[in-house]
């Protein structure tokens, strides 16, 4: 792991209530599921998987993380990535420039991205774990910051935690998991908190 980050979600200075934090706990004893307060407006959806052998829920975007789409054809994938990069504001020279990088020809356009280049893509930016990451990456969660890569032994309190993740040779995958059923509880609750229009459902 190259990089990681944990946004803590209670202590000192946390709008979550203790006896709500408490609920919450409780209602994972019980029921083995987070206690999930209503998001009344929603524009996001982040579905919560638990990987196998794993208590860390994985956060994704509107989407599965077992769902990788087909490669797009070059040209499609050259337009959508210059509009990422340079929101929204793709001139043909951009278009060229990255052609040249990835040296497809003219006639390629047509083609299907190579599968290395299109899983790259997947892993840093377009996966749904990946916009997760991007989507909650800005957001405070709590008083601290904690950019350590876990522990020392002991109560760990509930938190977010992102990850660059080197998965071999040159690749990386980006990804946003909580520490636990309890963590998703409070996550919810401190979005709505903050107003942020995002709902967190359990994914197929």
């Amino acid at each position: 792991m190259l990089q990681s980050r944990r946004g803590f979600l209670i202590g000192a200075g946390s709008l979550l209530t203790a006896a709500f934090v408490d609920e919450a706990q409780a209602f994972v004893r019980q029921a083995a599921k987070p206690l999930l307060a209503e998001q009344v407006e929603a524009q996001h959806t982040l579905y919560w998987y638990l990987p196998k052998g794993s208590n860390a829920p994985l956060l994704c975007l509107d989407g599965s993380p077992f769902i990788v789409p087909p490669p797009p054809p070059w040209r499609d994938f050259l337009q959508d990535m210059c509009r990422r990069l340079y929101a929204r504001q793709c001139r043909p020279e951009h278009i060229e420039g990255w052609r040249r990088y990835y040296d497809v020809e003219l006639d390629q356009l047509e083609q299907p991205v190579d599968p290395a280049v299109w899983q790259l893509e997947q892993d840093i930016w377009l996966s749904p774990q990946a916009r997760a990451y991007r989507l909650l990456q800005g957001i405070h969660f709590g008083p601290e910051l904690d950019r350590s890569y876990g522990g020392t032994g002991g109560f760990q309190r509930p938190h977010v935690q992102f990850s660059t993740e080197l998965i071999g040779g040159d690749r990386f995958r980006r990804r946003v998991a909580a520490s636990g059923l309890v963590a998703l509880s409070l996550l919810q609750a401190r979005l709505i908190e903050l107003g942020r229009p995002i709902k967190i459902v359990e994914g197929d």
